[in-house]
């Protein structure tokens, strides 16, 4: 049937579902920006549009309210076929609405792109009023998504947490180094859902006509315009801050790649491949982009140049820079423009160009408490003020210091370690504490050696550098530790495939790997029947060589005392890797211990 344009719009029903931003710089919006974003937005549109609104006004309550609505449709090559076939093409529809209230932008799309370049005149809303505008003393908490703003590589990076609500049984331990992501809420009857980091909010229920969908905006204009600030249950987590207005004092010294978004787009369909254009030749050649992601996701440093860019140290790119813009961080590099990600509905973006929308990255600077993530700045407010705690892990040892080696050396009939070596030191420390003691080392191990007893199962970690005071070999063994936090209770069938190992000997010598206890099987069945003890206690011990316990305390007091030393950023680092270390442990309930130099 043929509609007028006014059946048409009276047509379409939507989710009270939107993007809420501020236009705090009072850009101003013309019929000619609307149509250029229309053209930019539907540049793959197949035919005409099906609706085209341009600025129509909409009077709700005395209220003229401005917005502009375009639907079209598109064909899309399904990206489980290689090359476009005769018949074997998607039709999809699409839909952007602009409503303008005030000075609010309020979007609601599907199947919508290339639309940044419009948005980033505006700011999304501020975290702290998003995160808080629906709530009061009797809130229920449903769902909350946390993102870990640690930049240790191995700690978990975000989890998402369920109940009727998460007030009653959550635990704030460790709160504080996390940010909101998403969250659901519920008041009486009334679900809302809140996406912190793209300024989404979402409210559960029926679809409406445009109309309705436009009052319902205009009333959460009206709720954020008369927002007061106040102390919340999400007070635990990360505190925001103002970015535009501290940015001029940050100096970023290390940055963590995070690709959790990238490997879900892939997995889910929504990335078909990736490939390399050359512009010059008008080529492109198919590359594998994820075999190269490792060479980015460890904690990469940042050097200012001669030339006054932050320069990111990466193995494989030269040319990666950090820009403190004006509203946001973003990162450039031509080599990274040059890698195209090819999305489900055909269009391209570069893989810099994802990383900046996604905000792939996480940023520690010299002022340590401070870290960016998901285009926000964040305060940690607990780091400096848990220096005290954090130290109480570290225990010196006075012979660590005369330790030349990790492993020391073999000979064909030796049955132990050699006294220079950091296993030696394990080994006559602490076989004592345990009715078993094995080598793990080499191999798939979980450990150097492992320890157990009726009630206890500790794990030991060694390493050695000639480095002091090194940050980076210690994010290996903080990352190395976290990994294997959870074979601290291992299954059945784990313990099982690693007997055969355990009961061997170490490599060129005689050294077997169980060092006490006397037979290999009652050593897996301690281990068993520790795992189901009540009062189990588990016990993480990084044996290192190359941090000494004073000189960290000195220079962490330098820290809190503002002052500046040559040691600054490498101790800033380090202090970030152990509240990843400590708070990764006291999450699942284990106990961790630093054994180094005095």
């Amino acid at each position: 049937m043929n509609m007028t344009e006014e059946q048409k719009e009276n047509n379409i029903f939507i989710n009270e579902n939107a993007y809420f931003f501020h236009n705090k710089d009072r850009v101003r919006i013309s019929r000619n920006m609307i149509e250029r974003v229309f053209r930019e937005t539907s540049s793959i549109k197949t035919g005409n549009y099906l609706l085209k609104i341009v600025r129509k006004d909409i009077v709700i309550d005395t209220k003229i309210i401005v917005y502009s609505l375009c639907v079209f449709k598109y064909d899309s090559k399904p990206t489980f076929i290689e090359e476009d076939t005769d018949g074997w093409i998607e039709t999809k529809l699409a839909y952007l609405l602009i409503v303008e209230i005030d000075n609010y932008i309020v979007i609601s799309k599907k199947n919508i792109s290339n639309i940044q370049d419009f948005l980033k005149q505006f700011s999304p809303l501020d975290y702290t009023i998003l995160s808080t505008l629906f709530v009061d003393d009797n809130t229920s908490f449903e769902k909350f998504s946390l993102k870990n703003l640690n930049v240790s590589d191995k700690a978990i990076r975000g989890k998402s947490l369920e109940a009727l609500d998460l007030k009653e049984n959550f635990s704030t331990l460790g709160a504080n180094n996390y940010m909101v992501n998403s969250l659901r809420v519920k008041n009486d009857e009334e679900k809302i859902s809140l996406m912190l980091n793209s300024s989404r909010i979402n409210k559960f229920g029926k679809k409406t006509g445009i109309k309705l969908f436009v009052n319902w905006a205009l009333s959460l204009v009206e709720k954020i315009k008369d927002f007061s600030m106040q102390e919340t249950f999400l007070s635990i987590f990360a505190e925001p801050q103002d970015y535009e207005s501290i940015k001029d004092s940050l100096t970023p010294i290390s940055i963590l790649f995070v690709f959790s978004r990238l490997y879900d787009d892939f997995e889910n369909g929504q990335i078909a491949g990736s490939f390399i254009r050359n512009t010059r030749l008008h080529k492109e050649r198919c590359i594998d982009l994820i075999k190269y992601l490792a060479n980015f996701e460890r904690l990469l440093n940042i050097e200012l140049t001669e030339e006054g860019a932050y320069r990111v140290k990466t193995p494989i790119v030269n040319d990666l820079e950090l820009k403190l813009n004006s509203k946001s961080i973003t990162l450039q590099s031509l080599k990274l423009k040059s890698i195209l990600l090819r999305k489900d509905d055909g269009s391209d973006i570069s893989f810099i160009d994802y990383i900046n929308k996604h905000c792939a990255f996480i940023i520690n600077f010299d002022n340590i408490d401070l870290v960016y993530s998901n285009r926000k700045l964040f305060r940690d407010s607990k780091l400096l003020g848990n220096i005290d705690y954090f130290m109480k892990v570290f225990i010196p040892y006075e012979r660590i210091s005369d330790i030349t080696s990790e492993k020391g050396t073999f000979s064909p009939t030796q049955t132990s370690f050699t006294s220079e070596s950091l296993f030696n030191f394990v080994e006559t420390e602490f076989l004592t504490t345990s009715n078993f003691f094995v080598c793990d080392d080499l191999g798939r191990e979980w450990a150097d050696h492992i320890g157990v007893t009726e009630e206890k199962v500790m794990f030991y970690l060694s390493k050695y550098k000639d480095s002091t005071f090194s940050a980076t070999s210690f994010q290996d063994i903080v990352g190395q530790a976290q990994k294997n936090l959870g074979n601290l209770t291992a299954q059945d069938y784990q313990l099982a495939s690693k007997r055969d190992f355990w009961n061997g000997i170490y490599p060129n010598s005689e050294i077997k790997r169980l060092r006490k206890g006397g037979d290999i099987d009652d050593f897996i069945n301690q281990f068993k029947a520790a795992i189901k003890n009540p009062y189990l206690k588990r016990e993480m011990y990084l044996v290192i060589n190359f941090i000494s316990r004073s000189e960290l305390q000195e220079n962490l007091n330098k820290l809190k005392s503002g002052i500046t030393f040559g040691q600054k950023n490498e101790t800033i680092q380090i202090l970030w890797f152990i509240s990843s270390l400590v708070s990764s442990c006291k999450e699942v309930n284990v106990d961790p211990y630093i054994c180094c130099k005095p």
